[in-house]
């Protein structure tokens, strides 16, 4: 429902009341008792004279339109996009629009066709390769349709991404040019070399707690691979995944590999993975290069963003089949994200009901983060086109698309049978690779 409200000097705002798994929610696409004021904030704070270019998502009722327009420089170029029609017609009918229409540095994209949205944003991006400022106006972002919710998903992620901050950027490249003084064999070594094989990616979400112990019975046939943060959880069961892997930047991973430094188990890192935490494992090590940290390799790996996602990219590279998931849960489950003994913990909170809803496996509405939402996407496009099979064997958490949810139990007896010798193959990978550790 959308209804024009009107303050005391005659401005109007638009409500905006949408409904979404029963529940009812209201906001205002501007300031109820000072529009202008708040637009003028919104252009100054957003505006970056330093692009020609910008790309802002969410019209409104055009108030932060006309702001950014006054700051516009000799040259510059205002695209303004809107998937919300009722929105842009609700601005037609109720504001004087003639400053922004009438301008020849204003290009509207409005359309509730997302695909044509995305053509023209990818063509102006090309057009304009690293010379584009990307702006997204909030209030606009909660008002697009339910029915476009992946487009919603992407135009916030967009809007995320953009709060990387210098000091996250510099830590990448300082990690990534310490790694490479350790020459590490590049985990491509292990490309094509495990077709057909079952490999089980093991992450720490909470559904982990129900199955991790049958995990036991899955070795040697099929290939563990664990994220860093399932790897204490495992060892302390006496589970040694066959592999392992780091990505994250920040020295905190170190607590990871604490106490474990000399386990032995080859780990796969990320080429901008915490130095401080790479350089004191003990064992083989192999790098993943992504992105422009590919340092001209012939093998690069799709990160993701996530630990979890990395490994999966790496396990469809090495040929693995089917690809099972443990502990990918993608949503809070019981107020938790992580399992316990992991190296991470969450308790729910209040501040939970902010966040996103996805589908669980049980047809449930579960709370998520964008963050976790946008792992979910990667994965359900990731695996998309590939021709073998991929079970999620979670057992809790988000349904993800493509995939087929079945007990771990029932995935051991049916996909599982037949045995490996993981560790030799393993150990001849990397002896041929020249690998100074085996």
């Amino acid at each position: 429902m959308y209804r024009i409200i009107e303050n005391g000097e005659g401005q109007k705002t638009l409500k905006v009341t949408q409904s979404f798994c029963g529940e009812s929610k209201s906001h205002f696409l501007h300031s109820k008792y000072h529009p202008h004021i708040e637009a003028d904030r919104f252009a100054r704070e957003h505006y970056n004279p330093e692009f020609p270019t910008h790309i802002l998502y969410g019209f409104g009722l055009g108030y932060h339109i006309e702001k950014i327009a006054g700051l516009l420089g000799s040259g510059s170029r205002l695209y303004v996009i809107e998937n919300n029609l009722t929105v842009f017609k609700s601005a037609l009918e109720n504001m004087d629009l003639c400053s922004i229409l009438e301008n020849p540095c204003i290009f509207l994209i409005v359309s509730k066709d997302v695909v044509h949205i995305s053509k023209r944003v990818k063509k102006i991006i090309d057009d304009n390769f690293d010379e584009v400022n990307f702006i997204t106006h909030p209030a606009s972002l909660k008002a697009i349709p339910s029915e476009n919710e992946y487009f919603k998903f992407v135009m916030e992620n967009w809007n995320l991404k953009k709060s990387i901050t210098d000091d996250y950027n510099n830590n990448l490249q300082n990690n990534a040019s310490e790694n490479l003084k350790l020459n590490s064999p590049n985990v491509g070594i292990f490309f094509d070399k495990f077709k057909d094989v079952p490999i089980i990616v093991v992450s720490t979400g909470p559904s982990l707690d129900k199955n991790i112990d049958l995990l036991r019975e899955a070795k040697n046939r099929a290939l563990i691979i664990s994220a860093g943060s399932a790897l204490r959880p495992l060892l302390m069961r006496n589970i040694e995944p066959d592999l392992f892997a780091i990505i994250d930047p920040q020295e905190a991973t170190y607590n990871q590999i604490k106490g474990y430094e000399n386990i032995g188990i080859p780990l796969i890192y990320l080429a901008t993975a915490a130095s401080y935490t790479i350089s004191r494992y003990l064992g083989p090590k192999l790098v993943a290069y992504y992105g422009k940290y590919d340092n001209g390799s012939e093998y690069t790996v799709d990160s993701g963003g996530s630990v979890a996602t990395t490994i999966l990219d790496i396990a469809i590279k090495m040929g693995g089949n089917p690809i099972i998931l443990v502990g990918q849960d993608l949503a809070y489950v019981n107020g938790k994200n992580h399992a316990q003994h992991g190296s991470h913990t969450s308790i729910y909170s209040p501040e939970l009901k902010n966040m996103r809803r996805v589908k669980g496996q049980n047809g449930e509405m579960l709370y998520t983060s964008l963050g976790l939402l946008s792992y979910k996407y990667w994965i359900e496009n990731r695996i998309l086109n590939e021709q073998r099979i991929f079970i999620n064997a979670t057992e809790g958490g988000a349904y993800i698309e493509g995939m087929k949810h079945i007990k771990l139990r029932d995935v051991i007896s049916d996909y599982l049978k037949e045995s490996f010798n993981f560790k030799d193959e393993i150990e001849s990978i990397l002896k041929e690779s020249g690998n100074q550790y085996v």
